[in-house]
């Protein structure tokens, strides 16, 4: 009970297949751009977190030195 030739199966199937095909490339599109606006996304993190990383090391040495130079003041006022 074919309604069809094999000639017009094979065609029903390559324009099936073509349609898979196509549907396969838009989403790989779509997540190549979507994988982008992460990666761009990310980059703005690690930048901020890299900022907020540089001004805590900062205080850090700040606060390091200031501490130091006031316990040789104090060493230096005893002796």
């Amino acid at each position: 009970m074919q309604t069809g030739t094999p000639a017009d199966d094979f065609d029903a199937r390559l324009s099936r297949l073509d349609g898979a095909v196509e549907q396969l490339g838009q989403r790989m599109s779509s997540l190549e751009i979507r994988m982008s606006n992460l990666e761009v996304r990310m980059d703005a993190g690690f930048r901020d977190v890299n900022a907020r990383v540089d001004s805590v090391f900062r205080w850090m040495i700040g606060i390091q030195i200031t501490t130091l130079v006031a316990l040789g003041t104090l060493i230096l006022a005893r002796l």
